[in-house]
């Protein structure tokens, strides 16, 4: 089974497809113009029964007229229906001109309830088919040559897999989640039995990173169906114990979790999470105003995390991290994951990362055979040498922290704010791109409640860097500023990027003008 089947279901082949034609009342050209109508509604018909699909068809007469405007239009209508066999309840719809935003809504909510039905039912005649098939006793044999991007021939415990996926997905398009997620729970622990998929597969062979790919994507539909069923302690359970198990079948049978592609992945499972909770629209994380102090979480307005559902008895302690958190906060984990994969990329040996064809077959063997490159370039590409082009790992973990940055200052975390732009403006000088540091680190300077608080060793960190970037860039104004503030007495270096602050450092330099 490839992604062309979620695909063709969810994009290409509709349960309902629906027409609008334009419904005019001229005397003079409503025979023809109702012949003319009645031929494409016939054809596209016609063509829709030729498929091997039970789709249902749908017409919508949009009309210039009310019927009290013109009263032939009831049994033009009538015509159409009998020459078109188009059911009046559930397939044929007439919208009136001038039709009010009110009225308009109404008429699509109704039209959307008359098909609801038919939807449900076309899914459940699949889930029939899929189930029947699941069922046989024999696995037939693949459709084309077991060849890379063709069938290929499934074991009992891939052919359950593949058909309990379909299942679970066919139950979402019916928007019966608990049946799919049901389903997905089969999938996977079929994958990861003592006897399953995985335990079965060579993990130097191409299907293991396909069958990687499908477990992430059952794992991350599951989560969804119970974000969907407003169950987000459980969903985090869920993100927590599937990349456990993710991480301990990698360490026992793939390539081990010490290294840049289970850094990629991490970065990847989180931000992913980030945005099924921003899909999900959770009312509990709607943003109703920049509310700041206490009062925002006794108003329960601008909800940093969604409490436990009801399924968990009260008063029972569960760790922050068995939380569902706003979507920055897995940003944040993403961002941190980014950082320490650009690390580990940057210790990769010289050797391992000349291009292939400019290697001996035996280090692109070793190399094969001691990195992970599930969803991540290769070594030379990850980590390319000097003058070469590869991946930016620095705008990877600026991105990811800017999305971060504008959850958390929406919901009024000010510190988090600040200190996830320093984080920023760290990796951009990494990355030698100081012009841009300085951009993170002067309003930074200039805003930063660190002073306030007496948090010298944040201060002393901030401005050493933003005086370092104004050296690089040549900013003589900032660089007197900076300089200015950093004369006081007990800046003493902490370490290689920090100086620490005491008490007696000057609270600000504003005073000085240029």
């Amino acid at each position: 089974m490839t992604p062309l089947w979620v695909a063709k279901h969810q994009y290409y082949v509709p349960s309902v497809f629906m027409s609008f034609f334009g419904f005019t009342s001229d005397p003079n050209r409503n025979s023809l113009h109702d012949n003319q109508l009645k031929t494409e509604i016939n054809n596209i018909r016609g063509q829709l029964q030729k498929s091997d699909y039970k789709t249902r068809y749908v017409v919508v007469l949009l009309s210039d007229k009310t019927i009290l405007e013109a009263p032939d239009i009831e049994e033009r209508l009538a015509t159409i229906r009998r020459a078109t066999g188009l059911d009046p309840k559930n397939s044929l719809f007439f919208l009136p001109p001038n039709t009010s935003r009110v009225e308009l809504s109404s008429f699509v909510h109704s039209v959307m309830s008359a098909l609801q039905p038919l939807c449900v039912e076309y899914y459940r005649d699949l889930t029939k088919h899929a189930r029947r098939k699941k069922g046989r006793g024999q696995i037939p044999p693949p459709t084309a040559p077991p060849t890379k991007g063709t069938s290929q021939t499934l074991s009992n415990q891939g052919w359950g897999v593949r058909y309990d996926f379909k299942l679970g997905t066919l139950a979402e398009f019916r928007q019966e989640m608990d049946a799919a997620q049901r389903h997905y729970g089969f999938a996977l622990d079929t994958l990861f039995g003592p006897d399953g998929v995985f335990e079965t597969t060579a993990s130097w062979s191409p299907r293991w990173d396909e069958t990687r790919l499908l477990a992430d994507t059952i794992a991350l539909r599951s989560v969804r169906c119970q974000l969907w069923n407003n169950l987000p302690t459980s969903a985090v359970q869920t993100w927590l114990h599937y990349r456990a198990k993710m991480r301990d079948l990698v360490d026992r049978r793939g390539k081990g979790s010490a290294n840049y592609g289970w850094e990629a992945w991490e970065s990847r499972w989180a931000k992913i999470m980030a945005q099924l909770i921003q899909r999900a629209e959770l009312p509990i994380f709607t943003i109703i105003d920049p509310i700041r102090g206490a009062d925002a979480l006794l108003e329960r307005a601008n909800m940093l995390f969604s409490p436990a559902e009801r399924a968990f008895p009260v008063g029972e302690r569960l760790s922050p991290w068995n939380l569902l958190h706003h979507a920055g906060y897995w940003l944040k984990l993403s961002a941190g994951h980014a950082t320490r994969r650009r690390v580990l990329a940057e210790d990769i040996p010289e050797e391992d990362r000349t291009p292939p064809g400019f290697s001996p077959a035996t280090q692109v063997a070793h190399r094969y055979g001691t990195y992970d490159h599930y969803l991540v370039p290769e070594p030379h590409v990850e980590h390319p040498l000097s003058g070469n082009e590869g991946f930016d790992h620095c705008s990877e973990i600026v991105d990811t922290l800017n999305q971060s940055v504008s959850e958390y200052y929406a919901r009024g975390q000010q510190r988090m704010v600040d200190q996830l732009s320093l984080d920023a403006a760290k990796s951009l000088i990494h990355a030698r791109r100081y012009g841009e540091a300085l951009s993170f680190l002067r309003p930074l300077w200039e805003g930063m409640s660190w002073r306030k608080e007496k948090w010298w060793a944040l201060v002393s960190e901030v401005t050493w860097a933003l005086h370092e970037c104004a050296n690089r860039v040549q900013d003589p104004e900032t660089a007197v500023v900076t300089e200015w503030e950093l004369l006081s007495k007990g800046m003493e270096p902490r370490n290689k990027h920090t100086r620490l602050f005491n008490e007696s450092v000057l609270p600000h330099a504003d005073w000085l003008q240029f």
